[in-house]
């Protein structure tokens, strides 16, 4: 059997690798501050999966390790359905129901048709995979199928991806029409998942067109790619973007939405990580750049040259505060030194939440409430009702 190894199969490889370690790191946040994340670290260990037993097809390594024969499509399915439970959970604020199990059914069909296959002897399979390795038609009709027929399986994953990736569509645009303003971890997100989605749809269209001129062999290698492509890309993100790592918390008992991470660090970062905050400080107050609406983490970054990872963990650990809460704080504290002084008298909340360098109202309110525990308006009352004689 001679092995096939070049650029592709490498990249493949590269992907397996960085997605496992994103999945690893993935889970941890999600434990610790980010239960949304969950499904997410399951989806990508599962395409990391699906990829690796591709690697091992299309290098045909896979007659050396005849264990992995047919689980490609157990990864794909399970990636099929966390990758929908990622935006559910997130965009709901919600964890594990009992009816995910539910979501279980076309993947225990699956094992239950596939299910003697799955269970020969690493010979038999060997056997098997002499037979198909050196045509991929073949070996994406399933002909070991026990109950349904062969082909079935590839049409129906095919069928059940698109479903679930409309299903995405659904739970995102609903998500996009009730949200009234964006954070700068919604931000981050909202397109961190256009791309997530632009990838997926790429899954599964290419499956459909074979039915009317695209080859099978050109539609897996399509597929295929986006799956490295998207693998790459989210393992990379959480470097860059740290919001889509940490997130937000949510508790179905609870009104906190920050997250705090304590990050460990060694005596000899503490007077580095002293002299980073200095630097933070002296830049956001003096450039008063948390007037600006709509300022991230990575504008932030950009205008002090500093890493925005470094920024997030000199804040979370000093302060126990991300960045958007950091702001926030900077940007109420402004407004009451304004009321404390007279200035802003007459000013409706929608220019005050303007002047402070919120997007609207509601946002500079709830910031408000959090830094005070009051309204601005009852705060601005008891201003007034102290000033008369």
């Amino acid at each position: 059997m001679e092995i096939s190894f070049d650029i592709i199969t490498l990249v493949h490889l590269v992907a397996v690798g960085v997605g496992i370690v994103s999945a690893a790191v993935i889970f941890y946040f999600g434990i610790k501050t980010n239960p949304a994340n969950l499904p997410l670290g399951i989806a990508q260990l599962s395409v990391s999966m699906a990829i690796w037993v591709s690697f091992s097809l299309i290098s045909q390594l896979l007659v050396y390790w005849p264990v992995f024969y047919r689980t490609g499509n157990i990864f794909v399915m399970i990636f099929i359905v966390m990758a929908f439970l990622h935006a559910d959970f997130y965009t709901r604020k919600r964890k594990w129901k009992w009816y995910d199990l539910l979501h279980a059914i076309p993947l225990i069909i699956y094992l239950i048709d596939l299910g003697d296959v799955l269970w020969l002897s690493s010979a038999q399979k060997k056997e098997l995979i002499l037979q198909e390795i050196n045509n991929l038609a073949v070996y994406g009709k399933f002909n070991q199928s026990k109950y349904l027929g062969p082909g079935f399986h590839l049409e129906f994953r095919t069928f059940l991806l698109s479903a679930y990736w409309v299903a995405q569509v659904v739970v995102f645009v609903r998500w996009l029409r009730k949200t009234a303003s964006f954070t700068t971890e919604n931000k981050v997100w909202k397109n961190w998942m256009l791309i997530f989605l632009g990838c997926q749809f790429f899954m599964w269209f290419p499956f459909y067109l074979s039915l009317i001129w695209l080859d099978q062999l050109t539609t897996y290698h399509i597929a295929n790619s986006f799956a490295v492509i998207w693998l790459l890309i989210s393992s990379i993100s959480l470097f860059f973007f740290p919001s889509l790592l940490y997130g937000r918390t949510f508790d179905g008992n609870s009104k906190a939405s920050k997250v705090i991470i304590k990050m460990p660090i060694t005596e000899g970062e503490g007077k580095k990580m002293e002299e980073m905050m200095q630097t933070i400080e002296s830049q956001m107050e003096g450039n008063m750049h948390f007037l600006k609406p709509g300022y991230s983490i990575h504008d932030f970054s950009r205008d002090i040259n500093l890493p925005a990872y470094q920024i997030s963990k000199s804040l979370n650990t000093s302060k126990g505060l991300g960045f958007v809460d950091y702001v926030n704080q900077k940007r109420i504290r402004y407004c009451l030194s304004k009321f404390e002084k007279g200035e802003w008298h007459h000013f409706t909340l929608e220019a005050v939440a303007a002047e402070c360098g919120f997007s609207n109202r509601n946002s500079f309110t709830k910031a408000f409430k959090k830094v005070t525990g009051v309204s601005p308006s009852e705060f601005r009352f008891e201003l007034e009702k102290m000033a008369r004689p």
